[in-house]
């Protein structure tokens, strides 16, 4: 509190001597109030000032008797037009501006006054109540300058960033947003969020705002944004509440993120791995070459024989009818079993990427067997097959996933080309495992594993064959990926390695799969095929 010397305090008058008793109470009550506290006469005249006031100014009465002195001169002139106009219409008066403090400091005062009127509505007198708010002004000040640093500092984020109040409402939007689509401010309050998304797809987006509104929670979602120029670019949408202290949210924020590029490259992979995997698939054929000609030859070769049989038979005299009906017989089984290996072999190397269906890996597995099965016999690798009984299906397309198994195979039959001191023994497994999965497993006794290359086992174009491009097991794991799987590989306890992926199984809602012996009953070679000589299969 300033003071000021007591003979500068005004002394009681001879009028204020002769006072009446309630007035000089009156006045007293009024000096004694923790406030500054002041009055004016009807016309404007400094009437009385209490103690507070003349301590805080530092001046007498007469010295503040043109109180406008110590007002700064940059608020004076509106003040005193302000004080004028009260003075004339009889309406508060209330203002805020600089005053000289005692001590020489300009502080902002708030100065407010209400007009007594007597019985008949005439003003005979002011009274005014001075308020220091210098520390309000100043907090307030700060509170702006905060506010004008955080919307600069967001306004250079190299971001699309938003705000949005509790109901999800539009709030605020940077100056990186309002460029990108080329409206103010205003207008996209006026828009709502989703004036610029691409319209098909607003109601996702929309759907996905609720969610997470309801949800509280951070949430994110993929849209298309209309540039100032009219091109629509994906974007990631984040968004992530704000709290007070009693959990309540009291604000979103969000930033949307061009990833246009990152999509465009997206599609672009895609189409690569596919082209890896139809590449994948056409290298086989030389390697199943020996295998095809093995499957092919053998019907071909019986419808030849039996042709020529039934022709012997026909030229007979008598000619002999059971016989070269039953040689005809064997023609058109044979000639049957030639198209299936065909329609298998076009449906393994055939550029489609083939449709989405239920798939018994069971059968997948001995489908592939039978293209392999010779070039396994050739490279005298022992096969043994253990597939579960009641395997569930498997949502996926065929043809890829029987692409993984035959690719497991080669690269196991591959890796026993070399072993001479042991039985080269590869073991193909189908199996349930928890969480509604079902796994395929193909396990060898060849080479094993380099400890210093399974990081990079799976790496596009990485290879440990002479001859090798290293897209297989890439392209492999790409698949099973898409199959919402996951392929892995790791070494034998003793001698080899085994290479495993599994997917999820069908939904209920899938048809369950024919039993085994109606599998068998639909097929018109016998199954499975004879094993080549020296091996032995286990069920």
């Amino acid at each position: 509190m300033i003071r000021v010397p007591l003979e500068k305090l005004p002394s009681a008058s001879p009028t204020e001597e002769a006072l009446p008793a309630k007035e000089l109470s009156f006045r007293l009550t009024v000096d004694s109030i923790p406030g500054m506290v002041h009055t004016m006469t009807a016309t404007g005249q400094v009437e009385f000032l209490n103690r507070h006031v003349l301590e805080y100014f530092g001046r007498s009465i007469e010295e503040l008797s043109d109180w406008s002195e110590v007002v700064h001169l940059d608020d004076r002139a509106s003040v005193l037009d302000q004080w004028h106009r009260s003075v004339a219409t009889g309406e508060p008066f209330e203002s805020e501006h600089r005053v000289l403090r005692a001590d020489g400091a300009w502080r902002w005062m708030q100065s407010r006054g209400l007009p007594l009127r007597d019985v008949d509505g005439r003003i005979v007198r002011w009274y005014y109540l001075l308020t220091d708010v210098d520390e309000r002004k100043r907090a307030e000040e700060a509170l702006r300058e905060s506010e004008r640093d955080l919307k600069l500092i967001i306004d250079t984020i190299p971001a699309l960033a938003w705000s949005a109040r509790p109901d999800g409402s539009a709030e605020f939007f940077n100056r990186h947003f309002r460029d990108y689509v080329g409206a103010s401010e205003e207008r996209l309050r006026e828009w709502s969020w989703t004036a610029a998304v691409h319209p098909d797809d607003v109601s996702g987006l929309a759907a996905t705002w609720q969610r997470i509104l309801a949800s509280g929670a951070p949430g994110e979602a993929e849209a298309r944004l209309r540039r100032h120029d009219g091109e629509y670019r994906w974007f990631l949408f984040r968004t992530n509440p704000l709290r007070d202290e009693s959990g309540a949210i009291v604000q979103w924020f969000g930033v949307n993120t061009d990833i246009e590029d990152r999509k465009r490259a997206e599609v672009a992979l895609r189409s690569t791995q596919a082209a890896l995997a139809h590449l994948t698939r056409v290298m086989t054929m030389s390697e199943l070459t020996a295998s095809v000609a093995h499957e092919v030859n053998q019907p071909l070769s019986g419808i030849i024989t039996n042709a020529s049989t039934c022709l012997r038979m026909l030229g007979a005299d008598p000619p002999n009818v059971d016989g070269a009906r039953e040689t005809a017989r064997r023609t058109i089984r044979d000639g049957n079993r030639a198209a299936e290996v065909i329609e298998r072999l076009r449906a393994l190397f055939s550029r489609k990427e083939g449709t989405t269906e239920a798939v018994d890996l069971n059968e997948a597995a001995r489908e592939v067997l039978a293209l392999s099965s010779s070039g396994l016999h050739r490279n005298r690798v022992i096969l043994r097959t253990e597939l579960a009984d009641d395997l569930p299906l498997v949502m996926g397309a065929r043809v890829q996933l029987q692409q993984v198994v035959l690719n497991l195979i080669l690269n196991a039959s591959d890796a026993m080309v070399d072993v001479s001191d042991r039985p080269r023994e590869l073991l193909i497994r189908t199996e349930r495992e928890g969480g509604d999965r079902v796994r395929v497993t193909v396990r060898d006794t060849g080479v094993g594993l380099d400890p210093g290359s399974m990081d990079k086992l799976f790496d596009a174009f990485y290879t440990t064959k002479r001859d090798g491009m290293g897209i297989g097991l890439s392209v492999s794991r790409s698949i099973i990926a898409r199959h919402r799987g996951r392929l892995w590989a790791e070494p034998n306890d003793g001698p080899g390695a085994t290479f495993s992926f599994s997917i999820p199984v069908a939904t209920a809602s899938v048809a369950a799969p024919p039993s085994r012996a109606d599998a068998r009953s639909s097929r018109r070679d016998p199954w499975p095929p004879p094993a080549p000589p020296g091996s032995r299969r286990e069920r």
